[in-house]
């Protein structure tokens, strides 16, 4: 394949009784990925539906391709709340900031044992608490700086803003792009800090305690 053409996935968003759909695995045999509820941010959007899984987990897939090409999308605009549905839209990795999903965590047998850190990630508009996990003894950003991009960070909390109002809920496993990222520091930022906010100066002067974009 030509190295400067971008791999590209259909992700097929629909509303409720979606099933699994066969998908080619290896030697042309057909597998059976789940479907999971996914809600993509970028810049200044919200885009939500359904994604089937082409790997054990979201964060596989995700990392697995360039552009995703969506079908059947809602798509709320931050700056004002306004929302409307779309046929077809072609989603690049490098737009994506964040993803929601309660979809699977993985092969259970593929584990490895990992300590969780709390980090907070400043993307866009986007202030994300979580635990990032990483093998015991491995500072945790060295750790992120040398996985693929899209990063799945546990017990997230995420806050922005739509319409004008400052919003924020618990959501389980956001997976954060460290491409596009702002920053990523270990530690928790305070709560209802939005949009501008620098690392703690504690933090920020170690430069091994910040990834910055």
């Amino acid at each position: 394949m030509n190295g400067g053409m971008r791999s590209r996935l259909r992700l097929v968003f629909g509303i409720g009784g979606a099933g699994p759909k066969p998908v080619d695995g290896p030697g042309g045999t057909q597998v059976r990925h789940p479907w999971v509820q996914f809600v993509a941010f970028t810049e200044d959007r919200r885009i939500s539906g359904l994604i089937q899984l082409d790997g054990d987990r979201l964060s596989d897939t995700l990392n697995g391709h360039d552009e995703y090409q969506l079908c059947d999308v809602l798509v709320e605009h931050l700056d004002d709340g306004r929302q409307e549905h779309a046929d077809e839209v072609v989603v690049a990795r490098d737009d994506l900031l964040a993803v929601l999903t309660d979809g699977p965590r993985g092969d259970p047998g593929r584990r490895v044992r990992t300590l969780a850190h709390d980090v907070t990630v400043q993307a866009g508009p986007y202030l994300v608490r979580g635990s990032l996990h990483a093998p015991p003894g491995i500072d945790p950003l060295a750790s992120a700086r040398r996985r693929r991009p899209m990063i799945p960070l546990s017990d997230a909390w995420v806050e922005f803003r739509s319409g004008g109002t400052s919003m924020g809920s618990i959501v389980g496993t956001v997976v954060v792009n460290r491409a596009t990222a702002d920053w990523i520091q270990v530690g928790f930022a305070p709560p209802g800090a939005l949009n501008g906010i620098e690392p703690a100066p504690a933090v920020a002067q170690a430069s091994e305690s910040t990834i910055r974009r």
